[in-house]
């Protein structure tokens, strides 16, 4: 067969597609996710939330920081009526991520060195510039996940996304113990002796990160393209209401906002926490790196399960084990701080929330128009993220000015564990939502215990 004819192939769903040409696509995905998750790390999270503490953030900026590229991202929407214009979901996802990746890689590094900035000015400039980037991204990733859709047969969606879990993760704990180590070491060397250069252990980790965020492009310009879905590049129904309309669907986003507005109440308090406590990046990134490895070790039995009993039931053990993460933050102090590896060693169980989170989305999403529910479906969950993150910024901050305390029992309360204890229970709650999500042929927890 010619080249040209296994592309035209490529174009339909995946059952159409040569096996030869699915499998190479399908590695293909796997080197993307590879490159994306090495990227991904040195350019968000600890590394980005520390700087911006160098840079003076407190509270209420630092969730801004955090909830503002969420907020923004609800412009995702958008992206099924790009399609057509754009060429199609192959060009629509290298259109968008190109200029996301090129932006962070020479913006960041310039706003945050120039030395006639003012820090306040830097950091504003910065949380603009990240905005921007994981916008772009966000349409992109839309657009990746209606791709890996029509390339992935349902049938074994679940292993496929455990086992490319697996392979992001495998790469991913290195790249972070040497980016911990590297920027606590040039901290070290440079804090009292240079502090002007200090913001460099920050910036050229990120850079890097970058770099790695544009290479994970080129397997993506290799995998052959499948069809859009037609209703997607009709501008007359791109109606993105369509997704709230069906009740299935409807159901698994009130959970998906539910436990992404009670996921972002802490983010500020834990962010800021860990700082407080003085704990250096290179052991918040060793926390991270046994969460990972835990991941890593979850990831194939959590895909295998996601396609024999269905989606929800390991969502639901999921979801009870992440929900007691906060419950650790509570219970460490200045005397014990390491309390907080507790929580990162049960957040190995976002594993399930990872794969199967995605895959009962696609499952629910009709093939045709899943564009539009993918998009309505990230949108949607990050800004309830992205609100409530604000929201305990500030209230963070107002307790804190407060001089909060209070006592239960023989255990003090003050603003930081009021935070930690919300989030437990309120994350535990998400139980109650999850358990009116309807999933075609999943088995219930009675059927699996086989009583």
């Amino acid at each position: 067969m010619s080249r040209g004819n296994s592309s035209e192939m490529a174009k339909g769903p995946a059952r159409h597609m040569p096996r030869s040409v699915r499998r190479r696509a399908l590695r293909l995905g796997y080197a993307n996710g590879v490159l994306w998750s090495v990227g991904n790390g040195l350019t968000t999270g600890t590394l980005i939330y520390y700087l911006a503490q160098e840079l003076g953030a407190k509270g209420t900026a630092l969730s801004v920081l955090i909830a503002a590229p969420t907020l923004i991202g609800l412009l995702r929407l958008i992206t099924p009526a790009l399609i057509g214009p754009l060429g199609g979901i192959k060009a629509t996802c290298l259109k968008a991520s190109f200029p996301s990746y090129a932006l962070l890689a020479v913006g960041l590094p310039t706003v945050t060195l120039l030395r006639d900035l003012p820090r306040t000015t830097a950091l504003g400039a910065m949380i603009a510039l990240i905005c921007v980037h994981q916008l772009l991204e966000y349409v992109g990733s839309v657009a990746l996940w209606s791709w890996l859709a029509g390339l992935v047969p349902q049938q074994i969606r679940g292993r496929y996304f455990g086992r490319r879990q697996v392979w992001q993760l495998a790469f991913l704990i290195p790249t972070l113990l040497a980016s911990g180590y590297f920027t606590d070491h040039w901290k070290t060397l440079y804090k009292t002796t240079q502090p002007e250069r200090l913001l460099l252990g920050y910036v050229i980790p990120n850079s890097l990160g970058a770099a790695f965020l544009l290479a994970s492009l080129v397997p993506l310009l290799l995998m052959p393209d499948v069809r859009a879905p037609l209703r997607c590049l009709r501008a007359e129904d791109n109606k993105a209401r369509s997704a709230l309309a069906d009740p299935r669907f409807r159901r698994l986003l009130i959970y998906r906002c539910w436990f992404s507005f009670f996921n972002g109440i802490t983010q500020a308090a834990q962010n800021i926490y860990v700082y407080v406590l003085g704990i250096g990046v290179l052991p918040m990134q060793m926390m991270q790196l046994g969460m990972r490895a835990g991941q890593m070790a979850l990831s194939p039995a959590v895909g295998s399960a996601s396609d024999r009993f269905g989606n929800r039931p390991v969502l639901e053990l999921s979801q009870a084990i992440v929900a007691l993460g906060p419950l650790f933050y509570f219970f460490a102090s200045p005397e014990h701080p390491w309390w907080i590896a507790g929580g990162w060693a049960v957040w190995s169980a976002y594993a399930g929330l990872n794969i199967c989170l995605t895959n009962i989305m696609l499952k629910l999403a009709p093939a045709d128009d899943n564009a539009r529910y993918i998009a309505s479906f990230e949108a949607l969950g990050g800004v309830a993220y992205g609100l409530s993150t604000i929201a305990g910024g500030v209230l963070l901050d107002r307790l804190r000015g407060m001089d909060f305390h209070t006592s239960i029992g023989t255990l003090t309360i003050d603003h930081f564990a009021l935070l930690f204890l919300i989030g437990t229970v309120a994350r535990g709650l998400g139980l109650v939502w999850l358990a009116r999500v309807e999933e075609p042929g999943a088995k219930t927890w009675r059927e699996i215990l086989g009583r």
